[in-house]
């Protein structure tokens, strides 16, 4: 008796195999079948706001259906992330990601999200690089002079970044912990509230983005001090970087593209696979260097899921050798 019985079972356990997988088949398919909404965590105007929506338009293209940028800046980053997922895991709602909010700022504070289970990594669109700067006129022209100055006057300098557990804000930190100076610290939305808030004299020095910095750097309204990357920005290559100014580390990141951890795999898949093309396509990757001052680098979700787990483990013990956190 129990023969028959296991023949029924397995019966089953084939066609509901053949269901399944026509199913997801299908929802490939008509996957797109009305516009996505790509969530941007940072202020329009910012490095992420300007390179996704140059991409969202691309994609677009090869997906048959519009991209609508939105932004939900806050948090460093985190109030766009969880924003993206909370929403339904179908494909229609996507969102940008930087690196701390996962690796780094769930060491820091509470954040609403899982940073290792939650999201469905679709992604890398580029590395992140930075640059220390301060007002065109500002008195001082290196990052020497600038600690100079921080030390005969304790804790005066007040320097700006998208928030606390940001790479920009762990540059200025590392450099505050290195030179055993007092400085002090005020959280903006990003590049666009930043670069107005030096110009106006109400923070004296920012950590910014390439894209946003180096058309105000050229125009000389802006002074950048140091990069903080490990080699020399090629638009420019006169400004030292960390390393050749007597420090031992360099901090960079990585903007990805991420999904609700339930996306269905097919639907993932082919979003991931429009990025991809945008992302890999030398003229795309020319534009952005040569007018947005941005280098794209694509590197597979999967990939960049084990990268995370990494850089997740690392800070942990990062941030507590550096007295950042307990």
């Amino acid at each position: 008796m129990d023969r028959p019985r296991r023949t029924v079972n397995t019966i089953w356990g084939v066609v509901l195999v053949s269901v399944f997988c026509w199913a997801s088949s299908a929802l490939s398919q008509e996957f797109p079948s009305r516009p996505i909404t790509l969530v941007v965590q940072f202020a329009p105007g910012t490095s992420t706001d300007i390179v996704a929506r140059k991409l969202a338009e691309e994609v677009s293209k090869t997906l048959g259906q519009p991209i609508v940028v939105v932004n939900k800046a806050g948090g460093g980053g985190t109030v766009g992330v969880a924003e993206m997922l909370r929403s339904q895991p179908d494909g229609y709602t996507i969102g940008c990601v930087n690196m701390p909010v996962l690796a780094i700022m769930p060491h820091m504070q509470e954040v609403p999200y899982d940073p290792l289970k939650d999201i469905a990594h679709l992604g890398v669109v580029q590395p992140y690089e930075y640059g220390l700067y301060v007002k065109g006129d500002a008195p001082w022209n290196t990052i020497k002079e600038l600690v100079e100055y921080s030390k005969k006057h304790p804790g005066e300098i007040i320097y700006g970044t998208p928030g606390v557990g940001t790479t920009n804000h762990l540059i200025m930190a590392r450099i505050a912990r290195n030179e055993n100076i007092k400085l002090k610290h005020v959280a903006y939305k990003g590049d666009g509230e930043l670069i107005p808030a030096v110009l106006g004299g109400h923070v004296h020095a920012a950590v910014g983005s390439p894209s946003a910095v180096v058309p105000q750097v050229k125009a000389g309204t802006l002074k950048l001090l140091v990069v903080t990357s490990k080699d020399r920005w090629s638009y420019l290559p006169e400004v030292p970087t960390i390393l050749q100014s007597g420090y031992n580390f360099y901090q960079t990141s990585f903007l990805s593209l991420g999904a609700p951890a339930a996306t269905p795999e097919p639907v993932r898949i082919k979003i991931e696979n429009a990025f991809r093309k945008a992302l890999q396509d030398p003229k795309i990757i020319a534009e952005a260097e040569e007018k947005l001052f941005a280098k794209l680098n694509y590197m597979s979700g999967q990939e960049y899921a084990k990268y995370i787990e990494e850089q997740y483990a690392y800070y942990k013990s990062f941030l507590k050798e550096e007295g950042i956190t307990k």
